[in-house]
C-alpha cells in the first residue's frame, strides 16, 4: 500500500505512470463483455420462446450471486492479490459466455427449446457467470482506494472506475445494437466472449502490480450495518433498485411504446442506453470534477436529478422526452453513484477497504437481485407502474439523504 501522500496522488493524477490505465482497460472490457448482451437481452427472450420475469429470474440470479460472493472477492483481493483474483473470475466468466452463445445458438434454431434450454440459460448467465463477474469491481476498486488518502483522490479515482463502466456501457449498447442489426441477436452473443477474452489477455500480460502494493494478511470484515457505511449503503441500494428497474424494462418499454420489431428494438433501445451511460460518464468523469464536492453533496444533486429524469422517461409516445428523461436519469444516477461508492472509504481504515469494496458491490447486486423480477411482473400489469414506484422510492432516499444526522454532519467536510 501507499505510504506517502505524494505517492497517493500520483495514482490519481498521473495515471500514465502507473498500472491505472490497464486496470480501467480490463474493466472495461469485462464489462463491454456484459453491456453488449444488453440492447437485445429483451428481444433475445422473446426470440427464445421466454416470458418477461423469466429474463427477470435471470438477471436476479446474476446479482443474487453478486450479493453473494463480492464480500469473498473484495476481502480475498487485499489477501492474495488483485490480479490472481481478477485472473480466476475472469477466466470463469469467459467460459459462462461461451455456454451462453451456445445455448442461445441452439434455441433461436429450435433445437434446444422448452423449460430445460430457460434453466441452462440462467445457470449459465445467471449463477455461473455472476459469481464470476462478482470480483471486478470489488478487486478494481480496491486497488485504487488504497493508493489514495484524501476525499478529493477518492472521488476522482472511484469517478475514473465509474466511467469506465459507463464507458462499457455505451461501447458495449452501440455494438451491441449495431451487431444485431448487422447479423441478427447471435452476432453479439459470439462477440461478447471475444471482449471477455481479450480483457483477460491484457490482465495477464500487461498487468505487473506495483511492489508497494502488499497484501493485507487479515484484512478486516465490516459489517453492512457498521453505523460509518449504513447510511450509505441504503441509499445506495434504494438508487440501484431505481436504476436496475429502468435498465430491466427499458427494452420492453421501447419495443411496446413505438411498435419495434425485436432488432429495430435494439437498435433504438442501444441509442437511449448510450445516451444515458454518456451522461453518467459526463457526471462521473467532468461535472464531478468541477464541482469539487464531497460524497454527501454529490450524492444530493445526484438524487434531486434523478427524480427529475425518471418523471420525464414516464410519459410515452414521444422519442425526444424519452431521450431527455434518459440523459437526465443518467446525469443524476452518476453523481449519487459516486457519492456513494467514495463516501464511505473515507470512513474506513486500510485494511478495510476491501471489505468496504465487496460490501458495496454486494449492495449493487442485491438491487439487482429485487429490481428485475418486480419491474418486469409490476410491467406486466402496467408500463407505469414499475416506473412510478420508482419515482416514489427515490424521492423518498432524496428526503433521506438531506435529512440523515450523519450526511447532515458530513455535508461541510472540505475535501
Amino acid at each position: 500500500m501507499v505510504s506517502t501522500k505524494s505517492q497517493s496522488k500520483e495514482w490519481v493524477t498521473l495515471p500514465k505512470s502507473t498500472q491505472a490505465p490497464i486496470v480501467y482497460l480490463v474493466v472495461l472490457l469485462a464489462f463491454m463483455g456484459q453491456m453488449l448482451l444488453s440492447p437485445i437481452i429483451a428481444p433475445l427472450s422473446r426470440e427464445l420462446g421466454m416470458q418477461e420475469w423469466h429474463i427477470g429470474v435471470a438477471i436476479s440470479l446474476a446479482a443474487f450471486m453478486v450479493v453473494v460472493a463480492s464480500p469473498l472477492w473484495g476481502k480475498t483481493s487485499q489477501k492474495r492479490g488483485v490480479k490472481p483474483v481478477l485472473t480466476a473470475a475472469m477466466l470463469v466468466a469467459l467460459l459462462a459466455l461461451i455456454a451462453v452463445a451456445a445455448i442461445s445458438f441452439l434455441g433461436l434454431r429450435g433445437i434446444w427449446v422448452g423449460p430445460s434450454m430457460i434453466i441452462g440459460f440462467m445457470l449459465t448467465r445467471g449463477l455461473i457467470y455472476g459469481g464470476a463477474i462478482a470480483a471486478v469491481t470489488p478487486a478494481a476498486q480496491t486497488h485504487f482506494v488504497t493508493q489514495t488518502e484524501t476525499e478529493a483522490q477518492r472521488v476522482k479515482a472511484v469517478g475514473g472506475l465509474g466511467a469506465v463502466n459507463g464507458l462499457a456501457s455505451i461501447l458495449g449498447a452501440v455494438l451491441g445494437g449495431g451487431l444485431a442489426a448487422i447479423g441478427g441477436l447471435m452476432l453479439p452473443l459470439i462477440v461478447t466472449p471475444l471482449l471477455m477474452l481479450a480483457g483477460l489477455i491484457v490482465l495477464v500480460v500487461f498487468f505487473k502490480p506495483a511492489a508497494q502494493e502488499r497484501q493485507v494478511e487479515e484484512p478486516k470484515s465490516v459489517s453492512y450495518f457498521d453505523p460509518r457505511a449504513f447510511p450509505f449503503l441504503i441509499s445506495g441500494l434504494m438508487l440501484f433498485v431505481g436504476f436496475a428497474s429502468v435498465a430491466t424494462i427499458f427494452g420492453f418499454l421501447v419495443q411496446d411504446r413505438f411498435a419495434l420489431s425485436a432488432s429495430g428494438t435494439a437498435g433504438v433501445a442501444a441509442v437511449y442506453m448510450a445516451l444515458m451511460s454518456f451522461a453518467l460518464i459526463l457526471a462521473q468523469a467532468v461535472i464531478a470534477s468541477q464541482l469539487g464536492w464531497n460524497s454527501v453533496q454529490l450524492m444530493r444533486l445526484g438524487f434531486v436529478v434523478t427524480v427529475v429524469g425518471l418523471l420525464l422517461i414516464m410519459p410515452g409516445g414521444s422519442y425526444v422526452l424519452l431521450g431527455l428523461g434518459a440523459i437526465t436519469f443518467g446525469m443524476g444516477a452518476g453523481l449519487a453513484m459516486l457519492g456513494y461508492s467514495a463516501g464511505p472509504t473515507m470512513e474506513m481504515s486500510q485494511s478495510e477497504q476491501g471489505s468496504l469494496a465487496g460490501l458495496i458491490n454486494s449492495n449493487n447486486g442485491a438491487a439487482y437481485v429485487i429490481a428485475p423480477v418486480a419491474s418486469t411482473a409490476l410491467y406486466g400489469v402496467s408500463p407505469y407502474l414499475s416506473l412510478g414506484i420508482g419515482v416514489v422510492i427515490l424521492g423518498l432516499v432524496t428526503v433521506f439523504v438531506f435529512v440523515h444526522p450523519k450526511f447532515r454532519a458530513l455535508s461541510a467536510r472540505k475535501v
